[in-house]
């Protein structure tokens, strides 16, 4: 089967030296990139500037940079061939800059040039930036020959409490599968802790990166559904 996975986290640059990053790796992404290559399948990847790469020569690896990068390159990569499932990891911004003002001036936010950081006082505007996930299997039905796969989504959340979790997760409805993990559970048991959701519903718990790749991989690859 080929998969595309998406991982590691975009950097929204403010100018050429400073952007907005956030904590993600990009471990658990090469884990299950890795892991699915070990299994024969053809995997394409999505990896973000300083993501950790898969361990094989046998993945093909793009790298993209922030938001905007990102959403170009999956978009034309599920236009262009076609993919059985969508792995995406990828920790994406939820805000981009679109304007800095140091002082009384302004400045094009981006990587073109290095802004002078006795200027003054910098502030910047965000703006709010769609979910790609909301949108990749509208981009495969872009395809000359459209198709459907097997999208799984990714959701990360700071000590939510279970009611918090469920509602993140449901929020995530273009996703066929939603894996969800919370940074209190990973830190509390020094491992990872993910919990999968079908339809909203939490069916299977597991404990690191490899364990999580061999059950997306049976998912992808024995059509499992709970």
């Amino acid at each position: 089967m080929r998969i595309l996975v998406t991982f590691g986290g975009t950097r929204e640059y403010i100018d050429a030296v400073r952007f907005i990053a956030n904590l993600s790796t990009g471990a658990t992404g090469s884990a299950i990139a890795g892991y699915l290559s070990r299994r024969k399948h053809e995997v394409v990847c999505l990896r973000s500037e300083g993501a950790l790469r898969p361990q094989t020569k046998r993945v093909k690896t793009i790298e993209f940079s922030g938001f905007k990068d990102l959403d170009s390159k999956m978009r034309a990569l599920l236009k262009g061939r076609t993919f059985d499932a969508v792995i995406h990891l990828a920790a994406v911004s939820d805000y981009s800059p679109v304007s800095v003002k140091l002082g009384a001036q302004k400045a094009r936010p981006g990587r073109a040039v290095k802004i002078n950081s006795d200027a003054g006082r910098m502030t910047i505007v965000l703006k709010r930036n769609f979910k790609i996930l909301d949108r990749i299997k509208d981009y495969a039905l872009r395809n000359r020959k459209p198709y459907k796969p097997l999208v799984i989504g990714f959701k990360l959340t700071a000590s939510a409490s279970k009611a918090k979790a469920l509602a993140c997760v449901r929020a995530l409805g273009s996703a066929d599968f939603v894996v969800h993990n919370d940074l209190r559970e990973r830190e509390a048991e020094n491992a990872h802790i993910f919990h999968i959701y079908k339809d909203g519903l939490r069916f299977y718990d597991c404990r690191g990166a490899l364990a999580l790749a061999e059950k997306l991989d049976r998912i992808i690859t024995k059509g499992l559904r709970g």
